[in-house]
């Protein structure tokens, strides 16, 4: 897999609305409805950017099959706000590989840590998952995302040598 920063082209866009709408349940639970349109992409992109995120779109060769946003911060933290995987790739290995990548990447820039917001008002939700790449839940938060406020547990990972 390779992580490229998404540049706000058409292919980049077409590939990030496909990604989401092939999750309509992460849609439902996180922002309230099941479906986005270009503009919601496209605004994404610009809000996560003045937030200071780097928005990226993951390709398995050259097929998109992701997105992550993530921020690296000046104190050695990262915060990774968002790793979709498209439905069909999902439950097959990839979200674990796509995380350790990441994992490498942000150990690579020096950070110390990453930390998570996970949206767990819901069941099933993705605790278990990043609980299983490492991290520990250390405090609940609410989020607003578009029109819906969630309940997240913020968790956090150490990954200092």
């Amino acid at each position: 897999m390779i992580i490229r920063k998404n540049t706000g082209n058409e292919a980049d866009i077409d590939a990030a609305l496909n990604i989401y709408n092939s999750n309509k349940d992460f849609l439902l639970h996180h922002i309230g409805r099941d479906s986005v349109d270009r503009g919601f992409i496209t605004n994404e992109l610009h809000e996560m950017k003045d937030h200071g995120f780097i928005s990226n779109i993951v390709y398995d060769e050259e097929n998109p099959v992701g997105v992550l946003d993530y921020m690296l911060q000046k104190d050695g933290s990262a915060y990774l706000s968002l790793m979709m995987l498209d439905f069909k790739y999902q439950k097959a290995g990839r979200g674990k590989s796509l995380f350790r990548l990441f994992e490498n990447q942000m150990i690579n820039a020096g950070a110390k840590t990453i930390r998570i917001d996970v949206v767990n008002d819901h069941e099933p939700n993705v605790i278990p998952f990043w609980e299983k790449m490492g991290f520990e839940g250390k405090e609940q938060q609410e989020l607003t995302w578009g029109d819906k406020t969630s309940r997240v547990l913020v968790m956090i990972k150490n990954i200092e040598n």
